[in-house]
């Protein structure tokens, strides 16, 4: 869990070393073609599973919003707002997802769910407000806000992949579908990469591997080893870890007003995930039940968290 918020949490101050060298069109293709390169081995492998026709127009859609359409918003906004504070916008793309799910999913996340909502979008209101106080300019932050919207959009797209997909085949088919439209700014990029300094570059290769594949990794691990609701913490640290990273590489700390906000915004996202555990039924003599137990021969498989994102594509 702790690799995870690092891994994901260094994209931020990665993404403002990169933009020193390379335009946000040029980082995304690079990213996105690093990372498909890193998963061609499990291609050849096998591990990589076949993509069915009748999900060729989601997983494509998947790609679009969650890979082409979050990085070139969040590249984008970053080019005028601090890390840290980009971190705190993009922690209410869950806020986003419950409110996609509850139109186009009909769930219902009930009264919690909507106070959460209500108190993270407060608090990224607030962050925006300090946008003339160090944390970055407004224009900046509404295109990060735009992001977590693209990233929530991508999440419930995916959620129905995920029945029938890994995170890893998630990963790989979102990264070819969201390179697809880029390729016309592949020359650019090619360029940039030449003139760019190994730092910049660096952070480029740091961002498709680090922090979309081996991110993934450890995802999928704490997945498998921890309950939803213990996995949802990981979300929450990743704007922590955003911070300590952005003031440790770059030395930039954000405004007050939006640190407060950022507390705010991750308060809400706590307030709509956290769920009253349901009463175990008791038996006849009047004792709990013991727990359900997996099948001999089958592991139990941990229920998918709605707004993982299998690595998020950060």
């Amino acid at each position: 869990m702790a690799a995870t918020a690092i891994l994901w949490g260094s994209a931020f101050p990665a993404i403002r070393i990169a933009l020193q060298g390379y335009s946000p069109t040029a980082m995304a293709v690079l990213r996105l073609a690093f990372a498909v390169a890193f998963l061609l081995p499990c291609v050849l492998t096998g591990r990589i599973s076949r993509l069915r026709r009748g999900d060729l127009v989601r997983m494509a859609g998947f790609g679009l919003t969650g890979m082409t359409a979050y990085q070139l918003l969040l590249y984008a906004g970053e080019r005028h707002v601090e890390g840290g504070t980009a971190a705190m916008l993009v922690a209410t793309s869950p806020v986003f997802a419950t409110a996609l799910g509850m139109l186009v999913l009909r769930e219902r996340p009930g009264a919690r769910g909507v106070a959460g909502l209500m108190v993270a979008l407060c608090g990224a209101l607030v962050v925006a407000s300090a946008g003339g106080g160090g944390g970055g300019s407004q224009a900046g932050m509404g295109m990060i806000v735009l992001a977590a919207a693209a990233q929530a959009t991508s999440f419930i797209l995916q959620k129905p992949l995920l029945r029938r997909y890994s995170g890893m085949d998630c990963i790989f088919y979102g990264s070819l579908f969201g390179l697809v439209p880029l390729l016309a700014f592949t020359p650019d990029a090619a360029g940039q990469l030449v003139t760019a300094g190994w730092q910049q570059t660096a952070a480029v290769v740091w961002l498709g591997l680090g922090c979309t594949v081996l991110a993934f990794c450890t995802w999928s691990r704490v997945l498998r080893a921890a309950s939803a609701s213990t996995s949802s913490l990981v979300l929450y640290a990743v704007p922590v870890a955003a911070l300590a990273l952005d003031a440790v590489c770059l030395g930039a700390v954000p405004a007050p007003m939006a640190a407060l906000g950022g507390l705010i915004v991750l308060a809400g996202v706590g307030i709509a995930a956290v769920r009253r555990p349901a009463p175990r039924p008791c038996s006849p003599a009047g004792e709990p039940a013991p727990a359900d137990e997996p099948s001999l021969g089958r592991q139990a498989e941990p229920e998918p968290l709605e707004h993982a994102g299998a690595g998020r594509g950060r």
